[in-house]
C-alpha cells in the first residue's frame, strides 16, 4: 500500500478530515500535537475501523457520522495492518517491545534509562516507607 486515504466526518469530535498519506517515500507518519486537538479522536476512529465497529460523535449523537478508510485503489484495508497505540494502555505499558517503537535509538535509549531509575526510586521509597510504618506486609510496587 502506497497510499491511505482518510476521510472523516463527525468522527468523536472531529467536524471533518479529508487527508492523503503517502507511504510511498516513508514507511510512517507520526502524529504530534498539543492536547485537544483530536489525536485521540482520531484513534479511536481508526480503532473503530480494525475493529468494525461503527464510529459516532459523543458529543452530538444525532449528527451522521461518516468514515471511510481506504488505499490508493480505494479498496479497504485490512484490519490486521491497522494498529492503534494509546498514549498509556495496561497491555502495552512500558515493556521493551513498546520502547521499540520509539524510533530513535539515543531517545529510546534515554526513555528506557529513565523507567529504569523511576522503578529503582519507587523500590527504595516503598522500602522506607516499610521500614517507617514498621509494617510486616509486602507494600504494593505500583503507584
Amino acid at each position: 500500500m502506497n497510499k491511505l486515504n482518510v476521510s472523516l466526518d463527525n468522527c468523536y469530535g472531529i467536524k471533518k478530515l479529508q487527508k492523503e498519506f503517502d507511504f510511498s517515500q516513508t514507511n510512517v507518519y507520526a502524529i504530534y500535537a498539543p492536547n485537544g486537538s483530536m489525536k485521540s479522536s482520531l484513534a479511536q476512529t481508526f480503532k473503530d475501523e480494525a475493529d468494525a465497529a461503527v464510529s459516532k460523535d459523543r458529543i452530538f449523537p444525532a449528527r451522521a457520522c461518516s468514515r471511510k478508510i481506504t488505499n490508493e485503489s480505494n479498496g479497504n484495508v485490512p484490519k490486521e495492518s491497522i494498529l492503534v497505540v494509546r498514549p498509556y494502555d495496561e497491555v502495552f505499558g512500558h515493556t521493551e517491545k513498546t520502547s521499540t517503537l520509539l524510533v530513535d535509538a539515543k531517545l529510546r535509549q534515554e526513555y528506557e534509562k529513565l523507567h529504569t531509575e523511576i522503578d529503582q526510586s519507587k523500590g527504595m521509597f516503598l522500602k522506607a516507607l516499610k521500614e517507617q510504618s514498621n509494617s510486616k506486609k509486602e507494600l504494593l510496587r505500583r503507584l
